[in-house]
C-alpha cells in the first residue's frame, strides 16, 4: 500500500522508475538512488513520517522527540530505538527529502532538451518543485534559517547523487553552451551560485513578498506571470542573441 509520504515525495518521477537521467548523463540518477522511507505501517516508519511532518512545520530545535512519538502514536523510548537520536533521525529524513528533492529537480530530460535550455530550466524547475510541495520548501527554510549543518551532514556521503552532482549537471550544461556559442561566457562558479540562489530564493522569500505586495504565490495566474518574466531575464542575461530566436 502506498503512503501519502511516498506519493508526495514521488509524485515528480517519471512514468518509468527504472532510469533518471539527463542529457549529459551527469549525475545518472536511478531510482535505487533515492532512499526508500521506512515502511508507513511499522512503529519506525509511523515516526519516520511524524518527523518529517513535524520538522517541516517547527524545525529541528522547535520540534522535541516526545512531540513526534506522541504524533506518531508511539513510546518516546521507539525513537531512540530505531533512530538513536534526534540529531540522526532529522538528518534521515533531510537525507530522503534531499536526495529525492535533486533527483526530481535534475534527474530526467524526457524531452531532450539543449543544454542551454536545461541551464535556464533548472532554477525555474527547482521554483516549481518547492512550490507545489510547500513541505519541502518549510523544512528547507528552517534547515537553512539554522545554518543547514545538519543537511550538509546528510548528504555528505552522498556527493554523485547528491549537491555535488547537481553542481556539475549546472558546469557541464553551462560550459557546453558557452563552447557552442549559445551562452554568455561568464565565471562559471559564479553563474551556477547565482541559478541555484535564484530558484530557491524565489521560494524562500515567497512570505514575505506575499505579504509586501499582497499577491498570493499559490494564484495560478500570479505564479504564471512569475515564471515567464524569470524565464525571459534568464535567457536575456545568460544566452547569445542568437539562442533567444
Amino acid at each position: 500500500m502506498t503512503s501519502t509520504l511516498e506519493m508526495q515525495t514521488r509524485k515528480y518521477l517519471p512514468a518509468e522508475p527504472e532510469r533518471i537521467s539527463h542529457a549529459f548523463g551527469i549525475p545518472q540518477y536511478k531510482a535505487e538512488d533515492i532512499p526508500n522511507p521506512p515502511e508507513p505501517n511499522t512503529p519506525r516508519g509511523q515516526i519516520f513520517i511524524a518527523a518529517t511532518k513535524l520538522f517541516a512545520e517547527y524545525g529541528f530545535r522547535d520540534t522535541t522527540t516526545r512531540a513526534i512519538a506522541k504524533l506518531a502514536g508511539v513510546k518516546q523510548v521507539m525513537l531512540y530505538y530505531y533512530f538513536g537520536t534526534k540529531v540522526e533521525l532529522y538528518e534521515a529524513v533531510l537525507k530522503f527529502e534531499g536526495i529525492t528533492m535533486l533527483a526530481v529537480i535534475f534527474g530526467d530530460n524526457p524531452q531532450n532538451k539543449s543544454p542551454e535550455e536545461m541551464l535556464i530550466e533548472s532554477p525555474l524547475r527547482l521554483m516549481t518543485v518547492l512550490h507545489d510541495n510547500p513541505r519541502w520548501a518549510s523544512l528547507l527554510r528552517h534547515e537553512i534559517a539554522d545554518g543547514a549543518v545538519h543537511l550538509r551532514n546528510a548528504l555528505k556521503e552522498v556527493s554523485p547523487k547528491g549537491p555535488l552532482g547537481a553542481n556539475q549537471h549546472f558546469h557541464e550544461a553551462y560550459l557546453e553552451s558557452v563552447r557552442t556559442g549559445r551562452a554568455v561566457s561568464l565565471p562559471v562558479e559564479a553563474v551556477r551560485e547565482c541559478l541555484l540562489a535564484i530558484g530557491y530564493s524565489a521560494i524562500y522569500l515567497a512570505p514575505l513578498i506575499s505579504m509586501i505586495n499582497e499577491r498570493d504565490f499559490h494564484d495560478e495566474q500570479v505564479w504564471e506571470e512569475w515564471k515567464l518574466t524569470l524565464s525571459t531575464i534568464l535567457k536575456r542575461g545568460l544566452l547569445t542573441a542568437e539562442s533567444r530566436v
